[in-house]
């Protein structure tokens, strides 16, 4: 009998991936703007949000900025190790639902996977844009598409994070159903940071990032006793 991928063991592993991408990534792009507004957080979401030449410029820097070069190098080179990082991340999310869908057999968790896909699809469509942005940014090449693959992006890392919360709560466990209701709820932030990301989009990082933990200890704890998916 051939023997079946266990879909928690290589959830771990991706985890385990995200979070190397993460700190590696992390040391890459620029730590500061030019006066962008407090509330976006990391300069690298600034850009994400960016709606007009003078988002570019509050983040770069006006065209005699000395650290101008510098933090468009910074961020370039980011979103180009991000394609990596993309891919990571879509398997990690959608891997889970692989393992739930087997462990349970409900299809509802093979549509979650779905996002996982999706949220690398439009991340790669962002970074493209991204990448063009900042060859010139006064020119701002593609800047009223990018609200388009941000939003789906981030949506659709937090319906995923949402799937891993709902997931949690069907768990006869009274401490995971307690984290995965904080997941949603944690997860359901996004909405408040894509809607007012000057003020809230320093949520963003905490909305997918903490439920992404979630899931990796998750998966780490089942592949740990063993259980296969």
């Amino acid at each position: 009998m051939q023997k079946q991928t266990n879909w928690w063991a290589v959830c771990l592993v991706l985890g385990l991936g995200v979070i190397g991408l993460s700190v590696l990534m992390g040391g890459m792009f620029p730590q500061d703007g030019a006066g962008y507004a407090a509330g976006y957080g990391a300069p690298v979401i600034a850009f994400e949000m960016a709606r007009s030449v003078a988002d570019l410029q509050a983040i770069f820097g006006q065209v005699d900025d000395e650290a101008r070069a510098a933090r468009i190098s910074g961020m370039d080179l980011g979103n180009r190790w991000d394609f990596l990082f993309m891919a990571v991340y879509g398997l990690f999310i959608s891997t889970f639902f692989l393992a739930a869908h087997r462990v349970s057999g409900r299809k509802l968790w093979l549509g979650f996977a779905f996002f996982g896909v999706l949220a690398a699809l439009s991340d790669a469509y962002e970074n493209s844009i991204l990448l063009g942005l900042t060859l010139d940014l006064e020119a701002a090449k593609n800047l009223d598409l990018l609200i388009y693959p941000v939003w789906a992006k981030f949506l659709s890392i937090m319906i995923g994070s949402m799937g891993v919360g709902l997931y949690l709560l069907g768990q006869g466990s009274v401490v995971w159903k307690t984290v995965g209701a904080v997941v949603i709820v944690l997860a359901a932030t996004t909405v408040l940071s894509l809607a007012l990301p000057a003020q809230y989009g320093v949520l963003i990082p905490l909305g997918a990032g903490i439920p992404w933990l979630v899931q990796l200890i998750f998966a780490g704890v089942r592949t740990v006793r063993g259980d296969v998916a």
